[in-house]
């Protein structure tokens, strides 16, 4: 039973944020926890798009998102999360990030 939760859950995050993060300049792989309320747990960009905002602001593959507007990652609610990167065209997303090395920045995204 675990098993099928732990696979509808992943299916779930790649779900619920695929379809958005084609227009934001960046992918990223998105795990969560629960079934009812699910709350992000991990959140690691998978792919960066040359010339889009998300590059000129440092997100590289493999940084880790620790924060979306100020939601902390774990913990945040794969619904807010959501709402945070389904803005409008032209709108900012505040993303706190973390490189693989410990070193910590702020992106601010524009969204595409």
């Amino acid at each position: 039973m675990r098993v099928l939760i732990t696979i509808l859950l992943t299916m779930f995050s790649f779900y619920t944020f695929a379809e958005e993060q084609g227009e934001k300049g960046f992918k990223m792989d998105v795990n969560v926890s629960g079934f009812f309320s699910p709350e992000v747990t991990k959140a690691t960009i998978k792919s960066v798009v040359q010339g889009s905002s998300a590059e000129k602001e440092g997100l590289n593959v493999g940084d880790d998102v620790v924060a979306i507007d100020g939601c902390k990652i774990p913990g945040c609610s794969a619904s807010t999360a959501k709402s945070y990167l389904q803005k409008k065209v032209g709108d900012n997303v505040v993303l706190s990030m973390l490189k693989p090395n410990g070193e910590t920045y702020e992106a601010n995204i524009t969204l595409q």
